[in-house]
């Protein structure tokens, strides 16, 4: 799933943080039951005999060292998918947030080691540095549902490098009676991923095998039994959706539509796997057991603390817990804010034109929410069930805190946003000639005209037929500029990664125009004959397409358009205002017209005593 499907799965997000919490409520109610029921309960050992070998885990222990590495795969996936396709391939658009991320691994940390320092608590630092995303992303869904979306995918890119950073404190702060040997086992597993890998094993089962293996090495060894899903995770294949993968997909799916048999049904169903890398079908094959079964279970095992009026005094007594709240609400607001802030004032517009520190700051207040993986640290940082009590109760104490000032943070700014933009009419990102693909120049322009098209749309003639009258009647007195909005058509986002790859070569409205001469672009061949006509170098054409260059500008301007709310292609900006009118060029040019303003018309001008149909 890309940034912008976690952007519109946000409703499942929230469904996915009212599970997480209804775990949590039902593990406190139990755990304060009369009797020790909860305890007993998840200290009922389960294992299998064999000969005379036996292996066995207590159900905790098979939760929090089997399923939660099926966890952390599961984030593992999704940072290599974003640094290898996503966000973090692109340092110059992922570091605001990759810098916040570290930030809030530190700053907490020294929070909380200033606190606890000379005492036997000060080993737990490691509690404060993460942030639960399932639980941050349900409640933005929730509390902000005004935001603009660029502030979730700036979420989503901070949470997988805090993700990535809690890893790293987990493998080498909290591992200890290391045994070498076992390790062999885990190599060889981990060897015959790579094998099979480089052989170009496309089924995802077979990776299952060698996987236990290298679950069952870490276990042994003493190392973390959770990172063996992160090493998996990191060798698992994964590459772009191939073009020619998509053929032959949908020539075995048309043979199914032609003769329906149980023979061509899977062979279309083998053409589509292979058409997709087993790092994104893993993930996506992952994600319903993550949200909807692994995160609740873990929530019921290790969130039933039992709370009473003693237990509560001795907490709040304690420089622990209040270590634990200080450094996950306070230090997280300071770290990601006051980082933000620094960045922004290095590079100014690093944040994109719809985001604000306001939105940064109320973000900042959701990250306190450290739940999962700092009751997951509890566990492995304490051996003293009261100081591991004590942490319990500083983290639960933390989420709450957090999701209220999150909320109260968020009802504010959404009250002040829904005032500042009471609708979606202007562009929130002006036009930059250093970025976008103009026709004129915007510094000496009267008027300047952004176009948001899709090559998948039936329309784009009638776009271009428009733009084409607008630079014969305006000449100098208009900039024109193009940007994507691939919707969901076939081949959209491809197509519009091709223009960008002839942008490279200073074609880029050369391989517009022959792309909207072959509209609605339904096939590679299609683009192939008009790079071709745009007199591309074909090879470099091909490579700059293989390497997604200017990826990072089409998702900018898809996260643009979805704070903007644009569904339709083309969509005109009209001197930053949205045109909302008919798109026949009689109309759009007299909407031109009507914007510049006259005193500035010399007696030559095509604008001078004229306008569409006589009328100025």
């Amino acid at each position: 799933m890309t940034l912008l499907a976690r952007i519109r799965s946000s409703p499942e997000a929230l469904r996915g943080a009212l599970v997480l919490i209804a775990a949590t409520v039902v593990a406190l109610v139990w755990a304060n039951l009369p009797g020790d029921t909860y305890s007993e309960f998840w200290h009922l050992s389960l294992g299998f005999e064999l000969g005379e070998f036996t292996f066995s885990l207590d159900l905790r222990h098979w939760v929090n060292d089997a399923l939660m590495a099926v966890f952390f795969a599961h984030v593992t996936l999704e940072v290599r998918r974003e640094l290898e396709l996503g966000e973090l391939r692109d340092w110059r658009r992922a570091s605001v947030p990759v810098i916040a991320a570290l930030a809030g691994l530190v700053i907490p940390a020294l929070f909380f080691a200033g606190l606890t320092w000379g005492s036997d608590a000060v080993g737990g630092w490691g509690i404060v540095v993460s942030t639960d995303t399932a639980f941050v992303l349900g409640m933005l869904a929730l509390v902000g549902r005004a935001m603009p979306p660029q502030l979730r995918v700036f979420l989503v890119t901070l949470a997988v490098a805090d993700d990535v950073g809690a890893l790293g404190v987990i493998a080498f702060a909290y591992t200890d009676h290391f045994t070498p040997l076992p390790l062999a086992l885990a190599v060889l597993g981990l060897i015959a991923i790579g094998v099979m890998r480089w052989l170009g094993v496309w089924r995802g089962i077979l990776y299952l095998i060698p996987s236990v293996l290298v679950w069952v090495g870490f276990l042994l060894s003493g190392v973390h039994a959770t990172l063996a899903g992160v090493a998996i995770a990191f060798l698992l294949p994964i590459f772009p959706t191939r073009l020619a993968d998509l053929r032959r997909a949908r020539e075995h799916v048309r043979a199914f539509q032609i003769s329906p048999s149980a023979t061509s049904a899977r062979s279309a169903e083998e053409s589509l796997s292979r058409a997709v890398s087993v790092n994104e079908r893993a993930h996506r094959m992952l994600a319903p057991y993550v949200t909807w079964m692994i995160l609740p279970v873990f929530a019921l095992a290790n969130a039933g603390v039992r709370i009473t009026g003693d237990s509560l005094a001795d907490a709040f007594a304690s420089q622990l817990t209040w270590a634990v709240i200080l450094g996950l609400v306070v230090g997280k607001i300071v770290a990601i804010t006051a980082s933000t802030w620094i960045v922004t004032r290095v590079r100014p517009g690093a944040l994109g034109g719809a985001l604000g520190m306001r939105h940064i700051l109320a973000l900042s207040t959701l990250a306190g929410m450290g739940f999962t993986i700092s009751l997951f640290v509890t566990e492995l940082a304490f051996d003293n069930p009261l100081l591991v009590q004590r942490a319990q109760i500083g983290v639960l104490t933390a989420t709450v805190i957090a999701a209220a000032l999150g909320s109260v943070a968020f009802g504010l700014l959404s009250s002040r946003e829904r005032r500042g933009a009471p609708d979606r009419t202007i562009l929130v990102r002006p036009l930059d000639p250093t970025r976008d693909h103009v026709l004129g120049d915007p510094a000496h322009a009267a008027m300047t005209v952004v176009q948001y098209g899709n090559y998948g749309s039936p329309f784009m003639p009638t776009a271009a037929e428009v733009r084409s009258a607008m630079q014969a009647r305006f000449g100098r007195d208009i900039a024109y500029a193009y940007r994507h909005l691939p919707l969901d058509e076939p081949l959209g986002r491809d197509v519009a990664l091709a223009a960008e790859a002839a942008g490279e070569q200073g074609r880029f409205w050369e391989l517009h125009d022959e792309l909207i001469r072959e509209a609605p672009i339904e096939s590679d061949l299609q683009m192939r004959r008009a790079a071709a006509r745009a007199g591309l170098n074909l090879r470099r054409f091909e490579e700059d397409r293989r390497r997604g260059i200017g990826r990072e500008r089409l998702e900018e301007d898809i996260a643009d358009a979805a704070a903007m709310r644009l569904e339709q292609a083309p969509t005109f900006f009209i001197g930053g205002v949205r045109y909302e009118g008919p798109f026949d060029e009689a109309t759009l040019t007299a909407a031109v017209a009507a914007g510049i303003p006259r005193p500035e018309l010399s007696p030559s001008s095509p604008l001078a005593g004229g306008g569409v149909g006589g009328h100025a």
